[in-house]
């Protein structure tokens, strides 16, 4: 499917977030969207060729720029740059993303993130109900137990066996406590797979196989909660 993708300025009580939005060349009078939340390198190639995945098949996909400009060329600076960005600040700008992502006329929105941006993702699909799906890799920090009680969306969770970060007993763990608390979720955990096996920028981590795979899954899982009641 062709699509069009550029940046643009969301203009928010003087505020002008960066954004890249990928939206298919023709489209329905009423889309889906979804917001990628970027890791913490920053808004680069491999964020924006999400958006562009998603609209390939029929999203308008939008990653905010929450550095504002910014992006690191190392750990350090990337550790520095998620590190000034606090939680109240991610979910204004989150919800600036948002606002500007109902105005394209879209039915329903879900949300995915990698990394520092799966927490990010996380957080907000505790705090919003208005997000109607949530595909979360390898967050590196979980929400606590009263935020995950807040959730209404499904959510498909993603991690490697080998990540560090957040190791396999503690995810399965977190799948456990969500269904215990009657919440839609599921669990997918990649044998072999470190943390951002899915990022092909990272040649050490990528994963071709687990990473084909988990975007097959995430995909059906979109599709499935946000495209189901079209007709």
């Amino acid at each position: 499917m062709p699509i069009q993708g550029s940046m643009v300025a969301i203009e928010s009580q003087g505020l002008k977030l960066p954004a890249y939005v990928s939206k298919p060349q023709v489209q329905k009078s009423s889309m889906a969207g979804i917001i990628i939340v970027h890791d913490w390198w920053g808004l680069g190639n491999y964020v924006k060729s999400v958006a562009d995945r998603l609209a390939s098949i029929g999203y308008i996909g939008i990653a905010p720029d929450l550095y504002i400009g910014k992006y690191a060329s190392n750990p350090d600076e990337a550790r520095s740059l998620s590190s000034s960005l606090t939680p109240q600040v991610a979910k204004n700008l989150l919800d600036v993303t948002d606002t500007y992502l109902r105005a394209l006329d879209v039915a329903k929105i879900g949300i995915t993130g990698f990394c520092f941006g799966g927490t990010l993702a996380f957080s907000y699909v505790c705090e919003s109900k208005e997000i109607k799906a949530g595909a979360i890799f390898y967050a590196t920090n979980l929400p606590s137990e009263d935020q995950l009680r807040n959730i209404t969306a499904p959510l498909l969770i993603i991690y490697g066996d080998q990540d560090h970060t957040v190791k396999p007993d503690k995810a399965s763990q977190l799948e456990t406590r969500l269904k215990t608390l009657g919440k839609d979720a599921k669990l997918l955990m990649y044998p072999g797979a470190p943390h951002a096996f899915f990022n092909d920028e990272n040649k050490q981590n990528y994963r071709p196989e687990a990473a084909k795979d988990a975007w097959e899954k995430t995909t059906e899982f979109f599709n499935s909660r946000l495209l189901q009641d079209w007709s």
